[in-house]
């Protein structure tokens, strides 16, 4: 996964659990994940599955949602 990609999914769950007003220990007992796993994905870091991706997405009270786009392709 492009470093992007995960700093920009770590950024959304922060976000997503500080509107929840949740903590990462809260999160991580509703979800059942260690919350060293939870700071990771935070942060970007780690590579988590789409299984632990919904699991603490739902215990946020959000969904997860793909989308696949074509890259750009620059004429020279």
């Amino acid at each position: 996964m492009p470093v992007g990609l995960l700093y920009k999914v770590g950024r959304d769950f922060t976000e997503a659990r500080a509107e929840a007003n949740l903590t990462q220990g809260e999160v991580t007992k509703i979800c059942g994940i260690h919350q060293s796993s939870l700071s990771r994905l935070e942060q970007g870091n780690g590579n988590a599955t789409i299984a632990t991706l919904e699991s603490v997405a739902n215990a946020l009270g959000c969904r997860i949602e793909v989308r696949l786009t074509h890259p750009t392709v620059r004429k020279e």
